[in-house]
């Protein structure tokens, strides 16, 4: 119980500081590097939470005196997936222009891989985190709170003290689109469910099948590990018995193993085969034939991130609309009619 008391303690940060003495981080800062320009009533009033809390000063601390860099966390899965990428981009595009350090954590899509991360980005003493990892929880986004992190989080509807979050909404849009097709009487949908995909694509999943069975149709589901290679042999051998059909998969990327296995059997798109892609990026209008998809400027989703992080370490000046959405939009090309 002592191991963590002391644990709890070392983790306050600058940003507690400020806000318990009401002032800026500047000003924290300025105090804990004994600059003159600060009021003997502030420096009381700084001095005191830091007795307080058991404050540590951080590389912030000392970084605001010196024009050096916040470092704030950024965990993420793989940037392998081209929309992740893009969002790295924002992030770090934005963490540049205030000036700011970026420590990157990347994490695979399970529970228990995302829990370790969790445990490196507490220990690393970050000032500040932005959160894109849809295998959490909020009982573990709320764990990580504890230790007093300002935290924004990608993908969750979460919102506290120093956590704001932004929604991305695909789950509607993908649905619309899908329900249109099978109330015009379409019985011929066929769904890939991706090995450890993530809530986000899951919940996209449960809602397609939970309306078909409302509404006496039928979804197949055609269950791969995530890899184009392993979809397009499982496809090929697919196509060998199946001629036609209406196919969603999570990303373009595995969309488009599914239009080459249909292509190089001998069927046509979209005339005999339909492909869908429930999160599309660059690759969607790429390739050829360009694939269907829904997109969101994920280019902007980590540069707003950031943006609301900076907000939520400012004591001065905080984030009033703590959260923020971002609905797909529906992009139909040569792969749907």
């Amino acid at each position: 119980m002592e191991n963590k008391k002391i644990m709890r303690k070392d983790r306050v940060t600058i940003y507690e500081v400020a806000k318990v003495a009401g002032v800026s981080l500047a000003t924290v800062s300025r105090v804990i590097n004994h600059h003159d320009n600060v009021t003997e009533k502030t420096k009381q009033a700084v001095e005191e939470a830091i007795q307080r809390l058991g404050y540590k000063p951080s590389a912030l601390a000392q970084g605001l005196a010196n024009s050096r860099s916040t470092n704030i966390g950024i965990m993420i899965p793989s940037t392998g997936y081209s929309y992740v990428s893009n969002m790295l981009d924002g992030m770090i595009d934005v963490a540049k222009i205030y000036g700011y350090i970026s420590s990157i954590f990347i994490t695979k899509r399970t529970k228990e891989d995302a829990a370790n991360v969790i445990e490196s980005l507490i220990k690393s003493h970050v000032d500040g985190a932005v959160i894109f990892d849809d295998e959490l929880g909020t009982d573990e986004i709320r764990s990580i709170q504890n230790y007093h992190i300002p935290l924004i989080v990608i993908g969750h509807d979460m919102q506290g003290d120093a956590l704001g979050s932004i929604i991305l909404e695909y789950k509607d849009p993908v649905m619309d689109v899908v329900k249109e097709h099978m109330l015009a009487g379409n019985d011929d949908i066929y769904l890939l469910d991706i090995v450890n995909e993530g809530k986000m694509i899951d919940e996209i999943k449960e809602g397609l099948i939970d309306f078909a069975k409302e509404n006496n149709k039928h979804i197949e589901v055609l269950k791969f590990n995530d890899s184009y290679g392993l979809v397009y042999a499982g496809m090929k051998d697919f196509f060998r018995t199946h001629k036609s059909g209406y196919f969603i998969a999570p990303r373009d990327s595995l969309a488009a193993a599914i239009v080459n296995a249909a292509a190089e059997s001998g069927l046509r798109i979209p005339e005999d085969v339909q492909v869908l892609a429930e999160i599309g990026s660059k690759y969607s209008y790429i390739l050829r034939p360009q694939i269907s998809s829904f997109s969101i400027d994920m280019f902007r989703v980590g540069s707003v991130a950031v943006r609301m992080l900076t907000k939520l370490l400012d004591t001065t000046s905080p984030l009033k609309d703590k959260t923020f959405k971002f609905r797909a939009k529906f992009n139909k090309r040569s792969t749907t009619e």
